[in-house]
Order: structure tokens, then sequence, then C-alpha cells
């Protein structure tokens, strides 16, 4: 049912399962792979990052050099519900077995690659602050590993032009790469907010500190990346993508609200309440920043879907049971997950 997948992306997709992945510094910092300082640094290289080809070559470079990531396919996972088996299959995801984090490093830099191939060749919809922040969300993802007590420094990113004139497949080849740059962001946006969690409970500030900024950081780039997802115009969205949503072809418990990954960074969030509190007395910029990110990721989102379906329309995959106007329910959810968060200290509390 899924023929199209080889076509618009390099599948199947391997990725290992969030609930394996590390939950706090120390663990990152153990679990990091040796040959992570070293793509770390071919990427982040100046010289590689003055235009589109030069940074497309440098992360294909540091993925030839990561190698062929030993494992094997996970199969009858007792923790796998039926709504994230269906999700994968629809983007040709495979969850494997093997080292969690160099199986994640190896599906951040193939992201990466999957959207650079795109933008390099056909240019991108996203405007210069959304490109950027797609960009260095992947910067910090495979460099903070490396020492994740320290912040990555950002890094230039070369302009993305805008895109060409539509060619066949085009809008449904962003729609899938895009989401599995979302899957692999909220990966590792749930490794960040886990790790600003334990920090606070250790009473480690900078360690906190640091994991908020990548959470922040990589929340940034789940909006782009949403965005990048749903880089297609309404014509591309009717022939290419709508027919991928709904039977015969979209499984049928296909839903995005389902994906382990999300619910993975949902579960995450809603124990941060405590944790962000705690770094909100001490730093209370980097709970506004984070806050801000969250909704900027969730009006994304409803900017998507309203662009393609409308404002009062319902969702694809929930005619059956409701008729809610699917913006609706993405704003629900915006309001339950942002609500989960402190609210930031008043100035005068430090004063």
């Amino acid at each position: 049912m899924t023929d199209y997948l080889p076509d618009v992306a390099t599948v199947p997709f391997p990725m290992p399962r969030p609930e394996d992945l590390p939950g706090d510094v120390p663990a990152l910092a153990a679990a990091a792979p040796s040959a992570l300082a070293g793509l770390a640094g071919t990427v982040a290289d100046p010289a590689h990052r003055t235009g589109l080809a030069g940074m497309l070559a440098a992360v294909r470079t540091a993925r030839a050099d990561l190698g062929p990531v030993p494992s094997t396919l996970v199969v009858d996972d007792p923790g796998e519900s039926r709504p994230n088996r269906h999700n994968d299959l629809a983007f040709g995801i495979e969850r494997r077995h093997g080292d969690p984090l160099t199986l994640f490093v190896a599906a951040a830099l193939n992201a990466h690659l999957g959207i650079l191939e795109i933008a390099e060749e056909r240019g991108t919809g996203l405007d210069e602050s959304a490109w950027h922040d797609l960009v260095a969300g992947f910067d910090t993802l495979v460099r903070w590993p490396t020492d994740p007590t320290r912040l990555p420094a950002p890094l230039p990113v070369p302009g993305c032009p805008s895109s060409g004139e539509p060619e066949p497949l085009d809008g449904l080849r962003r729609w899938v790469r895009g989401h599995h740059v979302f899957m692999v962001l909220a990966q590792g946006g749930t490794v960040a907010v886990k790790s600003l969690t334990a920090a606070a409970e250790a009473g480690d500030e900078e360690a906190a500190a640091t994991a908020a900024e990548v959470a922040s950081r990589v929340m940034r780039a789940c909006r782009a990346a949403l965005q990048f997802a749903g880089d297609a115009n309404p014509d591309q969205y009717r022939s290419e993508i709508r027919p991928t949503l709904m039977p015969p072809v979209a499984p049928p418990q296909m839903s995005g609200l389902r994906w382990r990954d999300h619910e993975a960074l949902v579960a995450a969030l809603t124990a941060s309440g405590e944790a962000w509190s705690w770094l909100a007395e001490r730093r209370p910029d980097a709970l506004t920043d984070f806050r801000t990110a969250l909704d900027a990721t969730y009006e994304s989102h409803k900017g998507v879907c309203g662009n393609f379906v409308g404002s009062q329309s319902p969702s694809l995959l929930a005619t059956s049971r409701s008729h809610r106007p699917a913006v609706g329910v993405i704003e629900q959810f915006r309001r339950l997950r942002v609500g989960t968060l402190p609210a930031v200290p008043h100035p005068d509390h430090h004063t």
C-alpha cells in the first residue's frame, strides 16, 4: 500500500525506540559513540558552512564516516501500540535494537540529508528564520552529546533559495521526509527534557539550563519541520498527499498523536513541570524561551492543517469518531501541553 515511499525518500528509515535513549546528562555522556566528536567536527567545519552544497557534502561525509550501525529489527514489541505500528508503516520507519544513541545520530544525519537534498536541488518555502531554526536543531542534536554539560555554539547557516516550480511528487517528498525529521527531533526533545528534569532533581543548575536551551532549539526546529512537511500547494496536497492519508492507502489506526516518539515527548513534558519551576526561579528566560517555542510549534501545526483542509474541516482520520475541526483538536492539545508548564515567575520575585 506504500509502494510510493522509495520514490520520495530513502526507506526503510531506521530509528531506535525512544524509551531506549539516555535520560540524563551522565548517561548521555557515557553513551556518546567514540566517532561522534569527529562527525560533529565535520558538520561544524566553517569551510562547509558557506553554501548548501558544502553543507550537504559535509553531512554526507559525516554519515559515511559513521558507517553501518549494527542493529536488529525490533519485532513483537510489547511497548508498541497498533497506531504507532501503522504510523511507522506509512512512513517507512523501522525500529532497531542496537546502540540507541548511535542509531539516533545515524537517524539524525539521514533526516538532515533528506531535507538538504531537497533544499539544494529544489529550494524550500520556509522563510529565513524557519530554515535557520531547522538546520540549527540538527546542528545541536549532533554536537550536544559530545559534551552534554555545555551548549554548542551557534553555527552559520547558509541561506536556502525559495522553491522552484513544482515537479511531480515534490509535495509528497517533503511530506514524508518532513515526518522523518519531526520524529528524530521529537526523540531529541525527549532526551533534552528528561535531562533537564534529572539535572533539576540533582540541583545541577548549569546542566539543567543547558538541557533547557537544547530543548528550546529542538522545539523551534520542530516548528520548522512541520512547515517543511507541509511545504506544498493545495493542488499537490489533493493529488499527492491526501490519497496517502485515506483508505485504502492509510493504515486504519494511523494518527500522528499516537506515534510513540510524540507520546514520549508529551510524557517527558508532563513530568517536567517541577523541574521547569525550579529552573525558572533561577533563570526565568529559559522557561520563557521554551514556552514560546512550544506555542509556536502548535501554531505552525495549525497553520499547515488549516492551509490544507481549512479551519473548519474535520481530520481525515477522525471523521468516523468526531466532527470537530482538525485545527480545533490541535488547539486543544496546545492548551493541554502549554498548561503542563509553570507560569514564568514575576520579575518582582527576584528583586
